[in-house]
């Protein structure tokens, strides 16, 4: 079987699945770009022409007034290759979504090779979640007893600046779920998107440790951490900040393609320069103007 007649499969067990759980969620479910939708209709019609992007799309799932969002992102091999999934809810501590996250991926990788798999998955999260949602319950519970002074001592006072490296970062709800992160943990930095992708993280160590363990945890062809660096004991972690929020950046050359030049451009503007070595393994210089 040729490799377009196998994607062409591929795909319209997409479109036939993504219809399906469109008739039982349909407020529920919501498309993040319906152009790609629209260009994995194309492709279906026309084999022959350009591969489409992921389709990517998110469900919420409501439990006793508690809603789980499943986030979804399926490449053109899936079925036969697994989806890249990802559940979070308001209602879940930090801890507890990680631990249903680990959960839910060896669900994932139990599912048999080939069958679409995504309504499985919904039916584990609705018989599932309520254990973590309820041990979250009575975590928040012990943790309101805890002033806010005893949570600042509990804070790592070590600064940390994370430079990851990606070959590229492309799907929405990896940058979506990458912007979220740095919000909810107080992270300042960016993230470059394109080819090469590359994510900078700075807070707290153990924020930015947090982070990174849970980017990580994506499905990435790529991803590294090319150099990381540490203050301990400094005058404060706002203080030692470059960035002055978490921001997605582009300076796309091509339809992808990042232009490397620009990139230098704005590490110097945000004086780190010096990580573009550590990050392409050559030393970054401007082009000279004409006099």
């Amino acid at each position: 079987m040729s490799t377009y007649k196998k994607t062409n499969e591929n795909l319209t067990a997409q479109i036939y699945e993504l219809e399906m759980l469109q008739s039982v969620y349909p407020k529920e479910l919501v498309i993040t770009d319906h152009g790609i939708l629209a260009d994995i209709n194309d492709f279906i019609k026309n084999p022959m022409q350009e591969l489409p992007q992921k389709l990517e799309y998110s469900i919420e799932i409501s439990l006793n007034g508690i809603t789980i969002e499943l986030l979804v992102s399926l490449s053109s091999n899936y079925p036969k290759e697994k989806p890249e999934v990802y559940a979070r809810s308001s209602a879940l501590t930090r801890s507890q979504q990680l631990l249903l996250n680990q959960a839910l991926s060896n669900v994932v990788e139990q599912q048999e090779e080939g069958e679409p798999c995504i309504y499985v998955l919904i039916s584990w999260l609705q018989d599932n979640s309520e254990d973590y949602l309820a041990t979250s319950v009575i975590n928040q519970g012990k943790e309101s007893n805890v002033s806010k002074k005893e949570k600042k001592q509990e804070r790592s006072k070590v600064f940390a600046r994370y430079w990851i490296y990606s070959h590229h970062i492309y799907g929405k709800i990896k940058r979506r779920n990458i912007a979220i992160l740095a919000k909810e943990n107080s992270i300042t930095g960016f993230c470059l998107v394109g080819k090469p992708g590359i994510i900078c993280l700075e807070g707290a160590y153990n924020d930015c440790g947090y982070c990174w363990q849970k980017i990580k945890s994506m499905n990435w062809q790529k991803i590294l951490v090319k150099l990381l660096e540490t203050e301990e004991d400094c005058e404060g972690i706002n203080i030692m900040r470059k960035f002055n929020n978490f921001q997605e950046i582009s300076f796309a050359v091509s339809e992808r393609s990042n232009d490397m030049s620009q990139v230098l451009k704005y590490l110097i503007e945000h004086k780190s320069q010096h990580a573009f070595k550590e990050l392409f393994g050559i030393e970054g210089r401007l082009p000279e103007l004409p006099d």
